[in-house]
């Protein structure tokens, strides 16, 4: 049986090179968690989510000895990319806890503004959403959990940020890109990471 450890690995959205879950960071770090935020390439998407998923094993792999598992935390696109690597590269067995934060699970309208590779399969009912959401309850053993707002105009429809499994939380942050910064988020996380420790 894998051991769990307090390890909770950050991944950023789309366009962030990760300054948006700084505090989030330090926040668990004093909690005691050892806390990496990744920088992923290319994090426009532009090489679609399969090629920032690859990188994300390759750092966890990294990060971590066998038999161990961490948390894994994804904002917006970071959900996704969190996903693809749980559900497609054999990330389940690495990973005790996921949480995604404001994560376009079922795609976002303006996703239909960017036209390339990455861009395409965020968008609703994309092949790709449909292929991770057809097979969704294999995260059933990650306990996960969706944080949304219902203030969210970066993913539309907003309910697109909820996992049909799992705990979700809604919290009114009222813009997007402040969701991962927000007090309230960062209690949720911290709580839900520790008593996924038990």
């Amino acid at each position: 049986m894998s051991s769990k450890t307090k390890v909770a690995i950050l991944v950023p959205g789309i366009f962030d090179r990760g300054k948006s879950m700084h505090l989030m960071k330090q926040v668990l770090e004093d909690a005691g968690f050892s806390a990496y935020y990744l920088h992923l390439q290319y994090n426009s998407g532009w090489y679609g989510m399969e090629f920032l998923s690859h990188q994300l094993k390759s750092q966890v792999e990294n990060l971590m000895d066998e038999g161990h598992t961490c948390a894994l935390v994804g904002f917006s696109m970071g959900g996704i990319v969190a996903r693809h690597y749980l559900q497609a590269l054999g990330g389940l067995e690495r990973v005790h806890k996921f949480i995604s934060l404001s994560s376009p699970h079922y795609g976002s309208f303006w996703a239909n503004f960017l036209p390339y590779h990455g861009g395409k399969q965020l968008r609703i009912r994309s092949d790709f959403l449909t292929k991770l959401n057809h097979n969704v309850d294999c995260l059933a053993p990650t306990e996960p959990v969706s944080i949304w707002t219902k203030y969210d105009v970066t993913i539309l429809p907003h309910t697109s940020s909820r996992l049909p499994l799992g705990a979700t939380y809604t919290v009114p942050v009222a813009l997007h890109r402040w969701v991962p910064m927000d007090p309230r988020v960062i209690s949720i996380v911290a709580t839900e990471l520790e008593g996924a420790l038990r």
